[in-house]
């Protein structure tokens, strides 16, 4: 199996800060140490600093980017063989297990409540009648998929048919961005909160309207997500990441043995590894 990561840049001139490259690339390579063959999809940018360090590389400069999960759908609809879709926050302990091989997808995990900003967006939402237009659409649930991680069981129908409606919802979501955005600017300030709904709100209302088998990868798998805004202003996670970067393009080796070298020496704190 494939392990595939995606970095996209709206404004496809502009960088990301190298806090966001040096996390994928730490992802990345505690990925290969555990033995994986690995895949970037990304914009020029993120494929001159990261495309050297895996196995595979696809530009998506001429991908229309609007919403943080465009790329995922992207792939998704273009890739037939086996993988899975990961976050450059997610960073892998040990080699991923996959239960039921009856699943229709295997996600990061659920999110089973919406608070603040969050909840009030949804209720916006809900106001609209969703599901006039998408009919598995339920105003009356609140929780959502995370898919910091997410795997398909192929190519298939479902797959084929969430992918049509995500467009559907997105295109709705396009055509009336003004006045979503007149009552509450969160939902369309940087695209990452209708993203949420438009993926992983969709997702689980789907696979809840068919009660099909899915997974939940955290149950019973070893890794950390740093999900959030957070890491961006959490100053112990952003050293990890530096040091470990700049020490392993040195030095090569194993992610984990340069890391306990790191701690051991006082230089990081105990953050990337349970």
């Amino acid at each position: 199996m494939k392990l595939i990561w995606g970095l996209q840049q709206k404004n496809k001139n502009q960088l990301h800060s190298q806090f966001v490259y040096d996390m994928f690339y730490v992802s990345i390579q505690m990925a290969k140490d555990l033995g994986y063959e690995t895949v970037l999809y990304g914009t020029s940018d993120a494929i001159e600093r990261l495309g050297e360090y895996v196995d595979e590389t696809h530009n998506t400069d001429n991908l229309e980017y609007k919403f943080f999960d465009d790329l995922k759908v992207y792939i998704w609809e273009n890739r037939e063989d086996n993988y899975l879709i990961l976050d450059g926050d997610v960073f892998l302990h040990s080699p991923l297990v996959f239960k039921n091989t009856n699943s229709f997808v295997w996600v990061d995990g659920i999110v089973k409540k919406q608070n603040g900003y969050a909840k009030d967006c949804l209720d916006i939402l809900n106001n609209f009648k969703l599901q006039d237009m998408i009919p598995e659409w339920n105003p009356e649930t609140k929780i959502s998929f995370s898919t910091g991680l997410v795997r398909w069981k192929g190519n298939n129908g479902l797959l084929k048919y969430f992918i049509e409606s995500y467009k559907k919802l997105r295109s709705w979501f396009l055509i009336n961005e003004k006045e979503l955005n007149s009552l509450n600017v969160e939902l369309t300030s940087d695209k990452s909160l209708i993203s949420h709904y438009v993926c992983e709100h969709l997702l689980q209302r789907i696979v809840e309207y068919y009660n099909l088998d899915f997974e939940e990868l955290e149950d019973w798998n070893s890794y950390y997500h740093w999900q959030g805004g957070d890491k961006f202003n959490n100053d112990d996670k952003m050293n990890c990441i530096r040091l470990i970067t700049l020490n392993h393009k040195s030095i090569g080796g194993n992610i984990k043995d340069i890391y306990n070298l790191l701690l051991k020496d006082g230089s990081i704190k105990p953050i990337l590894y349970p």
